[in-house]
């Protein structure tokens, strides 16, 4: 059976999911999602590390 370039990517990111899990790390379905879009092409992880350091980053707090 040939497999298609997504099947394998999607495939690929399901062994590296499932080998953080018996590490004991639980990857959630977006970042699952956000490997899976890396893996492909269809984004830099710069701009999804980017979006992840955005979305904790604390303004300091004015005096």
């Amino acid at each position: 059976m040939d497999r298609t370039k997504a099947q394998l990517l999607a495939f690929k990111v399901r062994q590296g999911v499932g080998s953080m899990a018996i590490e004991g790390i639980q990857v959630s379905r977006k970042s699952q999602a956000d490997m899976l879009r890396i893996a492909s092409g269809r984004v830099s992880a710069r701009s999804v590390k980017d979006q992840l350091i955005d979305k904790y980053r604390q303004e300091p707090a004015a005096d």
